[in-house]
C-alpha cells in the first residue's frame, strides 16, 4: 500500500513528512495526558498526592491540550491541503496519461471502469492521503508508545499484552483479505452499473422509440441488486473476523487483569502499579479497536491505488522525437498490417503513396478499413506491421501531440464541448483572434445560424452540443478544422449530416480549405470524390483498386460497379417520387 502511494505521488511524498511528524507529536501529546494520569494514580494510592502535585499535573495537562490543539490543527490542515493538492495534480496527470494512450486502451476497458478510476478511485485515494493515513499513523505511534511504556511498569504484564496483540493480528489479516476480495467484486459490479447507466442515458431516444426502456432499466436494476447482494454477503463474511478481533481487543484488559492479579497475589507487583497498568491497557485496547477501523478502510482503499497504479503502468504510445518539425506532408503506407486485438488483422499489407498537396479518397463497404487508415495517419493507433511515413519520417518516432499539430480531422460524429460556440470553434487554434473565428464560421456556413441564437457566439452549448441539429454540429466542427488550417486534412463523411443545399456550400468551403493540403476523404457518396487525385478502393482490409475516377471506370472493376449501383439508386428515388 505504502509502495503504491509512493509510486503514485512520487517525490511529492516528501510534502507529507512534516504533517505526519505533527500528527506523531500529537500522539506524544496524548501520551503526556496518560502519563499525568499514571503519576496521579501512583501518588493517590500511595497516599502521597498533594495539592501542589495536582496543580502541577493540571498545568502540564493544560499546556499539553493547548499545544495539541495547535499541533493537531496544523497537522490535519497540512495533511488535508497537501493531500488534496497532490490529488488535484494526480487527476491532471491521469487525464494527460489517458490522452497519450492508444484508442485500444479505451476499447479494452468499459466506460464505467474508466469513469470509476477517474472519479471514485481518485476520490478514495484522496481520502487515504487526507484522512486515513494521518489517522493510522497517529494511532500506531500512540499504540507503540503506550506498549513500550508498559514495559517500564512491568515487563511480564507487557508481554501478556503482546500475546493478545499477536493473537489479534492474524484475525485482522483474515478480515482484510475478505475486504479486498469483496471490494474487487463490488468495484467490478459498480463499473458495470455505471456503463449501463451511461448507455441508458445516451440511448434514451433509441430505447423510447423501440419501447425498450423497461428492458434496459431491468439490466440496471439487476446490477444494483447484484451490488446489494454482494454488499450483504461481504458484511456477513467479514462479520466473523471483525467480531473476533473486537472481542480479542476488548479481552486485553480482562486478560491483563487476570495475569496482574496473579502477580499481585504473588507479591511481584504493587497495587498502584497494577491499577496504573490497567489504565494503560484500557487505552491500548481502545487504540487497537480504532486501528482496526482505520486499517480496514485502508485495505478497502487499496483497490483504488491498485487501479490507479495499473492505469499509470499502461504504456503510452512511444516516440523518439519530442519536438516534431515536419517540412513535407506526403503520406506513405508501407506494407501495413493492423489488428485491434492482436488476433485478427483488419488491414492486410496496405501500401500506397499520397503526394503532398494531393487528395486521396478512401471508399469501400462498411468494415473495409477506411476509418482505420485515417486513424493510423493520426496515430490514434500504431500499426501491427509495416510503417506509416509522413514527409519520409516514421510517425512512430514522433510525439503524437506534436504530430496532431499538423493534422485536422472532421469526423462523421463530432464532439462539441459544454462551452460557448466561440470556444468550440477556437479549440481549433487557441491563439486565434475573434475575427479569425468569425471568418472560419462564415467559411463553414454556420455564421448565420449562430447569429440567430440568443447570445450569438457566446451561446453556451449543452453537453455534446445536443441543443444543435446534426448539420449545425457538423458545420461547427468544420469551422474548427478551417481555423486550425493544418497541412494534413482527414475528412470522414464530413458532409454526412447536411442537406443538399448546405452540402453544396460546405463543399465549396472545403474546396478552399483543401487547396495545397494533403487530404484524405472517406465517403460513401461517390459523386463527392470524383475529382480526387487518387481513389483507393478497400475491401475486407485490402486494397482492391487504385486510380483516378476515369481510370477506375475504364477498369470496370469494383469501383465501376459501385458507381453503377449508386446511379440506379438515384434513378429509383426519382421514379419513386
Amino acid at each position: 500500500m505504502l509502495r503504491s502511494i509512493q509510486k503514485l505521488i512520487g517525490d511529492k511524498r516528501k510534502q507529507l513528512i512534516f504533517p505526519i511528524f505533527l500528527m506523531s507529536l500529537d500522539a506524544i501529546g496524548s501520551l503526556v495526558m496518560y502519563l499525568m494520569l499514571y503519576f496521579t494514580v501512583i501518588h493517590l494510592l500511595n497516599g502521597s498526592l498533594t495539592g501542589g502535585l495536582v496543580r502541577n499535573y493540571t498545568i502540564v495537562c493544560l499546556i499539553s491540550v493547548i499545544l495539541r490543539l495547535i499541533i493537531y490543527r496544523s497537522g490535519y490542515f497540512l495533511c488535508f491541503s497537501r493531500g488534496a493538492e497532490m490529488c488535484s495534480g494526480l487527476r491532471l496527470d491521469l487525464a494527460n496519461h489517458y490522452r497519450s494512450l492508444s484508442l485500444g486502451y479505451f476499447n479494452q476497458n468499459s466506460s464505467g471502469y474508466l469513469l470509476s478510476t477517474l472519479t471514485k478511485d481518485l476520490s478514495n485515494f484522496e481520502l487515504v492521503l487526507t484522512h486515513t493515513l494521518p489517522s493510522i499513523v497517529k494511532t500506531l505511534v500512540m499504540g507503540c508508545l503506550i506498549l513500550v511504556g508498559t514495559f517500564f511498569i512491568n515487563w511480564k504484564l507487557a508481554l501478556a499484552e503482546c500475546v493478545v496483540i499477536l493473537i489479534a493480528l492474524p484475525v485482522l489479516n483474515w478480515g482484510n483479505r475478505l475486504v479486498e476480495k469483496y471490494g474487487t467484486i463490488k468495484r467490478d459490479l459498480t463499473s458495470k452499473m455505471i456503463s449501463i447507466v451511461l448507455e441508458y442515458i445516451k440511448g434514451m431516444k433509441v430505447f423510447k422509440s423501440a419501447n425498450m426502456t423497461s428492458t434496459h432499466f431491468t439490466r440496471m436494476s439487476d446490477t444494483l441488486e447484484d451490488i446489494r447482494k454482494t454488499s450483504v454477503q461481504a458484511e456477513v463474511k467479514t462479520a466473523a473476523p471483525t467480531s473476533m478481533y473486537s472481542i480479542i481487543a476488548n479481552f486485553l484488559l480482562p486478560f491483563v487483569l487476570l495475569v496482574g492479579s496473579y502477580l499481585f497475589l504473588g507479591g511481584t507487583i504493587a497495587s498502584e502499579l497494577l491499577v496504573a497498568f490497567m489504565l494503560m491497557s484500557l487505552a491500548l485496547s481502545a487504540l487497537l479497536i480504532a486501528f482496526e477501523h482505520s486499517y480496514n478502510l485502508l485495505k478497502e482503499l487499496k483497490l483504488a491505488t491498485s487501479n490507479l497504479e495499473q492505469a499509470f503502468d499502461t504504456k503510452p504510445l512511444s516516440y523518439k522525437e519530442e519536438k516534431v518539425k515536419l517540412s513535407h506532408f506526403d503520406i506513405t503506407f508501407e506494407n501495413v498490417n493492423f489488428s485491434y486485438n492482436q488476433q485478427a488483422d483488419v488491414l492486410h499489407n496496405i501500401s500506397f503513396h499520397a503526394p503532398e498537396g494531393s487528395t486521396t479518397a478512401l471508399i469501400g463497404p462498411s468494415g473495409s478499413g477506411k476509418s482505420t487508415v485515417a486513424n493510423l495517419i493520426a496515430r490514434f493507433w500504431d500499426v501491427t506491421k509495416g510503417c506509416v511515413r509522413i514527409g519520409g519520417q516514421d510517425i512512430r518516432e514522433l510525439n503524437p501531440d506534436g504530430l496532431l499539430h499538423y493534422i485536422s480531422e472532421v469526423f462523421q460524429e463530432n464532439t462539441l464541448l459544454s462551452d460557448t460556440i466561440y470556444n468550440n470553434i477556437k479549440a481549433g487554434r487557441e491563439d486565434a483572434t475573434e475575427q479569425e473565428v468569425i471568418a472560419a464560421a462564415k467559411a463553414a456556413h454556420c455564421h448565420e445560424f449562430i447569429e440567430r441564437l440568443p447570445n450569438g457566439y457566446q451561446t453556451h452549448l449543452a453537453e455534446g452540443g445536443n441543443t444543435l441539429s446534426g448539420g449545425e454540429k457538423q458545420r461547427i466542427a468544420i469551422a474548427r478544422a478551417i481555423l486550425k488550417d493544418a497541412p494534413i486534412l482527414l475528412l470522414d463523411e464530413s458532409t454526412a449530416s447536411l442537406d443538399a443545399d448546405n452540402e453544396a456550400k460546405i463543399n465549396q468551403a472545403l474546396d478552399r480549405l483543401m487547396k495545397g493540403k494533403t487530404v484524405f476523404v472517406i465517403a460513401h457518396r461517390l459523386n463527392t470524390i470524383q475529382n480526387a487525385d487518387q481513389i483507393i478502393v478497400l475491401n475486407q482490409g485490402r486494397i482492391e483498386e487504385t486510380g483516378t475516377h476515369e481510370e477506375l471506370l475504364r477498369k470496370k472493376g469494383h469501383y465501376y460497379e459501385m458507381v453503377q449501383e449508386q446511379q440506379k439508386a438515384r434513378e429509383w428515388i426519382v421514379k419513386g417520387a
